[in-house]
């Protein structure tokens, strides 16, 4: 069944993330994209709703719009719903679930507005067949989202079913502590502007969630090859299409395979194993092959750039989630910003972190500080250009000299900071 070329869809994001967003939908083929708090609006047919939902990194949802009007009270917010025609977009047998959302709205209570919307689909579904769809909140077969502004009550089917940072590949077990979410660590990948022919390394890796993301990019992975879509469960999916888009991402992703493992290296490192153990699962899970990666156990505060990493024509970045608040953010870490500088001249630092002075914590300047939404955490995104400086000369008789990447010698103080560190990974 062929759609409406003018399809409106809304696509959520973290904060922060709306412009590049904007960038990445127009290079799938949406048009007239416009930019709301968390989110985009955008306009395309079916094709192009498809293509968002398989290639987009840094997306939560891809949402159709299916009708919208004002409100005054919650009468107004049923009939809105109930005369929306339904039956036309899914099964009655099909299990539903409704969420309400709101920005600018006066109105006391989403629950019971919730409810109401609900309402309003069950009673369009009577009308119709004297037969009404079931609600269930916990495994729903189709979801509507319903966004409440000033005025207007805008109602969406979710095309997507899971939100799209659940790329199919994360196990259970191997999240680690706290892990950063898919789409937000593209769209720092993004805000970089890193290249796939850049080299890249996450000094703090844990589960790898970055680099992983960085590495599907670079072989052409697409985001959502190894998931379904909420939009293959209704009445009018057009297989052809959806088989066609997805020969056409595998295709991509066997060209580029080819040429991938010849570019700049890829490389993480972490001070606990058990993290490097769970981000080497992963990228096998998520599809990359054998050496897209380097995973190393080595103490970020110690590291040296690598020296096959050629910077002439692609300068290299480093890019890092590093656990807030255990060592990073402490007022005598500034020696931390001198040793990077010394030690990965001409790299730039990116650092994601809830600490609003880290620059002057750390005594560097940044270059551009992105402010963020790490879930509900406010945070700031900062570059640090490493300009180096001539290293000092070591008395005779001095400690080791720094080692390279993946060293795993520490201090004692560092030895703490590691069984910390463990036990996160543990909890």
């Amino acid at each position: 069944m062929s759609a409406d070329p003018h399809c409106r869809y809304f696509a959520p994001c973290p904060r922060g993330l709306e412009a590049v967003l904007v960038e990445e939908l127009t290079a799938l083929g949406a048009l007239g994209c416009s930019v709301v708090n968390s989110g985009v609006h955008f306009q395309g047919d079916r094709n192009c709703g498809y293509r968002a939902n398989l290639h987009s990194r840094i997306a939560s949802r891809v949402l159709l719009w299916v009708g919208s009007g004002r409100y005054r009270n919650d009468d107004d917010i049923y009939r809105i719903a109930r005369r929306q025609d339904w039956p036309a977009r899914f099964a009655v047998q099909q299990r539903i679930r409704v969420d309400l959302s709101a920005q600018g709205s006066h109105v006391r209570s989403l629950a019971f507005l919730t409810l109401r919307i609900k309402d309003g689909i069950v009673d369009a579904f009577r009308a119709h067949c004297e037969q009404r769809p079931s609600v269930d909140t916990h495994t729903p077969e189709v979801r509507i989202f319903g966004h409440l502004d000033a005025r207007q009550l805008h109602l969406y089917l979710d095309w997507s079913g899971e939100a799209l940072f659940k790329r199919g590949w994360r196990g259970h077990d191997d999240k680690g502590a706290a892990p950063l979410k898919e789409n937000l660590a593209a769209g720092m990948l993004a805000l970089s502007r890193w290249h796939p022919t850049q080299p890249l390394g996450d000094l703090f890796c844990g589960s790898g969630t970055l680099l992983i993301e960085a590495a599907q990019r670079r072989f052409g992975i697409a985001p959502g090859s190894q998931r379904r879509f909420g939009f293959e469960r209704l009445p009018d999916f057009d297989a052809p299409m959806w088989h066609t888009l997805q020969a056409e991402a595998a295709q991509r992703a066997s060209v580029l395979t080819a040429q991938a493992l010849r570019l700049a290296p890829l490389f993480g490192m972490d001070i606990a194993a058990e993290e490097l153990a769970r981000a080497r699962r992963n990228a096998e899970r998520a599809g990359l092959p054998a050496g897209a990666i380097t995973w190393q156990r080595g103490d970020a505060f110690l590291s040296r750039s690598p020296a096959e990493a050629d910077l002439a024509n692609a300068p290299g970045l480093l890019i890092s989630n590093p656990p807030y608040g255990e060592r990073l953010e402490r007022p005598d870490n500034f020696a931390l910003g001198r040793g990077l500088r010394d030690r990965w001249p001409g790299w730039t630092l990116w650092i994601l972190s809830n600490e609003p002075e880290l620059a002057a914590l750390w005594r560097m300047r940044a270059s551009r500080k992105i402010a963020l939404m790490n879930g509900t955490l406010p945070c700031r995104l900062y570059a640090f250009p490493l300009r180096g400086n001539t290293p000092r000369r070591e008395p005779e008789g001095s400690a080791m000299p720094a080692p390279t990447l993946g060293s795993t010698a520490r201090s004692g103080p560092d030895q703490a900071w590691v069984k910390r560190k463990q036990g996160h990974a543990a909890a």
